[in-house]
């Protein structure tokens, strides 16, 4: 008899006891080996705002934040007002309750996917107990809550998928908004599109207007973000670095010696590093919105201020210079792409703002990532031994996504769940690879979750029918 625990949540008290016990043991030995939270990202993290700011003046403050999606740094904020001078052990705690439920949601989406006793409990152990967890737990940055939200959004589909109640899709399309409203890379498009595919499979449905209309309520919050920001900056987005995020990319490698071209200059340097590419005072049109992050060169003392309004004139000037490069030199652009492509699937503990942490479980990270890394010396040494780190994880990826898109063919059709997954993931790789450098294998297991949700199914399905075979020798 099923118990009120495992009647809701599908997941025995066993299970949730094993996991409960593991994640304990687990982060009692980092925490004594010297991992621990980074609470000086706080300060130093470029996405967010003056800690006086998110202390005293948070609404002002995202309102006319033109660098970031608000939710995040009001999450940095609400908190820090509420916790005072305990911030950093609520941090601390908010992360670690984070991977847990990450933990419980995937292995609830795995016992509805994966047809076999032990792979779910193992699949969602192998998440719990990676390095990367661990690492992006002790990390306050936003890559565990985005998992968080996309795992909601999943189960919430899943739901939606065996009862055909569009109410459930409340539950899918709110954590989507919020991602949006998360992570600039996650563009309104993104949201769209899922909306697009689950309006198509229901359109036949007598509540077919209801998803429409729930799309569309979402849609527009999201938008409204978007909106505010070409009225005040002139940019219909939710993060004006887009310049300079994709320039990292098409420059990586190249050597620009006049001084003339903004590309000579490293992106994301300080203002005063523009002098020669901007107006006298290039953000005196903001007076009196937000002075303390729109009009000073440094934050909290000694960290560079790159919510500066005059950022918004020079990342247009590097999306030129990034378009021009393209055009003039589309080879250089295309390894480029191809390098961050390969560091997608590196392992995630290759995330340079980790590095450091990793090091304090090198041989575990070594032997559970394959991070080859920790023996590599020299710039082209850990270019090789990334190259060879990927290999695993790529390998993987193709003969789970060859099954899925096999059996699609065969059958003719695919689940809702499925089909999200692999547009997540597909879109996770296809603009990190075009935009990003070098902060691949961080996007990639936002997602990761998700994709053990694919592989378990696979390798479920066969070794479900390898018994069956042996079955039907014996008999």
């Amino acid at each position: 008899m099923k118990g009120p625990f495992e009647k809701h949540t599908g997941i025995t008290g066993r299970e949730a006891g094993v996991i409960i016990l593991l994640f304990v043991i687990s982060r009692i030995i980092i925490r004594i080996i010297g991992i621990e939270m980074d609470y000086q990202a706080l300060y130093r993290n470029w996405q967010y705002l003056s800690v006086d700011t998110l202390r005293h003046d948070l609404l002002k403050g995202v309102w006319y934040d033109h660098t970031q999606p608000p939710l995040f740094n009001l999450l940095l904020g609400v908190i820090l007002k509420i916790s005072g001078s305990f911030a950093p052990l609520a941090f601390s705690l908010l992360f670690k309750i984070i991977t847990l439920l990450n933990t419980f949601l995937l292995l609830r989406l795995l016992k509805e996917n994966a047809n076999h006793r032990t792979i779910p409990l193992l699949f969602s152990l192998i998440y719990l107990l990676s390095p990367a967890t661990m690492l992006f737990e002790n990390e306050l940055f936003y890559t565990s809550l985005i998992t968080l939200l996309l795992l909601l959004s999943c189960n919430y589909l899943l739901q939606y998928q065996g009862s055909g109640k569009p109410g459930k899709l409340l539950g899918f399309f709110l954590p989507l908004a919020l991602i949006c409203l998360t992570r600039s890379m996650y563009h309104l498009a993104w949201l769209i599109l899922p909306w697009l595919f689950i309006l198509n499979r229901s359109r036949k449905k007598e509540y077919a207007r209801k998803v429409l209309l729930m799309g569309l309520v979402f849609i527009t919050i999201v938008s409204g973000w978007y909106i505010k920001n070409s009225v005040i900056f002139g940019s219909f987005t939710t993060s004006t670095w887009g310049g300079m995020n994709i320039a990292r990319n098409v420059f990586h490698d190249a050597v620009i010696t006049d001084s003339g071209q903004i590309a000579s200059i490293e992106p994301f340097s300080k203002i005063s590093a523009y002098t020669n590419f901007l107006p006298p005072e290039p953000a005196a049109a903001f007076k009196g919105l937000n002075d303390r992050d729109l009009l000073q060169e440094m934050k909290n003392d000694s960290f560079i201020n790159e919510k500066h309004a005059g950022y918004i004139a020079i990342s247009r000037q590097y999306m030129q210079a990034s378009k021009q490069q393209v055009r003039d030199h589309p080879g250089a652009y295309l390894k480029n792409v191809v390098q961050s492509a390969i560091i997608f699937f590196a392992p995630a503990t290759r995330y340079p703002v980790n590095e450091a942490q990793a090091r304090k479980m090198k041989y575990y990270d070594l032997l559970y990532s394959f991070n080859l890394s920790h023996l590599a010396e020299g710039k082209q040494e850990r270019r090789i031994a990334l190259t060879l780190s990927a290999l695993p994880k790529f390998i993987i990826y193709l003969l789970v996504f060859f099954v899925i898109f096999r059996n699609w063919i065969q059958k003719k059709r695919i689940t809702l769940l499925h089909l999200f997954i692999i547009y997540v993931i597909g879109y996770i790789f296809c603009i990190s690879s075009l935009f990003e450098h070098y902060e691949n294998m961080r996007f990639r297991y936002e997602a990761e979750p998700l994709f053990l949700i694919l592989a378990a199914g696979v390798l479920s399905e066969w070794i479900n029918k390898r018994s069956n075979k042996k079955k039907q020798a014996i008999y």
